[in-house]
Parts: C-alpha cells; sequence; structure tokens
C-alpha cells in the first residue's frame, strides 16, 4: 500500500513538472514581446543566395526579424520567394519541447531580392 501511494505520487508530480515545462516557453512569449526566433529559423537558401541585411521590427503584435536577401546569379525575387517559401508563408512549431509557431513569410518581392520576415506566432492575446 505504501509503495503504491508513493509510486502515484512520483507520477503525479512527474505529470505536473511535464506540464509546467511545456507550458512556460508559450506563456513566456505571451510575457515578452520582443522574443524574436534566431534568423536560422528561414528555411534553406538556394546556393548563391545571400543575406544583406537583418533588422528586428516591432509592432503591437511583437516582434520580428526582417532579412533582406539577394537572388542569385540568373534568379528574379519572385522565383527566390516560391524557392524558400513555396506559399509564401509557413508556420511551424520549432520542437516537442518548445511549443511556439515561428512564421516565416516574403513581404516584399523585388527584381533581385526579397524581403522575409521570422517571427512567433501569438496564441495568447
Amino acid at each position: 500500500m505504501l509503495r503504491t501511494r508513493s509510486v502515484v505520487r512520483a507520477v503525479v508530480a512527474l505529470g505536473v513538472a511535464a506540464a509546467v515545462g511545456l507550458a512556460l516557453p508559450p506563456l513566456s512569449l505571451a510575457l515578452d514581446e520582443g522574443a524574436v526566433p534566431p534568423a536560422s529559423s528561414l528555411p534553406a537558401l538556394p546556393d548563391g543566395a545571400r543575406v544583406t541585411a537583418e533588422e528586428m521590427g516591432c509592432g503591437s503584435g511583437g516582434c520580428w526579424v526582417e532579412l533582406t536577401v539577394d537572388a542569385p546569379a540568373g534568379m528574379s525575387g519572385g522565383e527566390l520567394a516560391a524557392a524558400v517559401l513555396p506559399g509564401r508563408t509557413e508556420c511551424a512549431f520549432r520542437s516537442v519541447l518548445d511549443l511556439r509557431r515561428v512564421c516565416t513569410g516574403a513581404m516584399d518581392v523585388e527584381a533581385g531580392s526579397v524581403q522575409f520576415y521570422v517571427q512567433y506566432e501569438r496564441w495568447v492575446h
């Protein structure tokens, strides 16, 4: 009887610890509007494309990273945007342990470059 009670307590404590651990990243994001994912969250760039500018922007919905990427020789800005983000926007969870969604998208497409953004999706308003 004593052994069963100890096992139940251990399982409950482990479950509570796991729930708190999974809830902390999204809750900290809700509290820290200045949080931004790393620029490396942008999908892989084609060979020859290069990041020429990186800036952080903020607004009422939080903050994001803006990356200006020059297209490689022989590729237009529109082709670059389609190669990096075929749907123009993409949101994905970072990992099983970090349930924040990272959203990336193409903001401004020009003849030879694209301006992409990377930001966390706000699920708590």
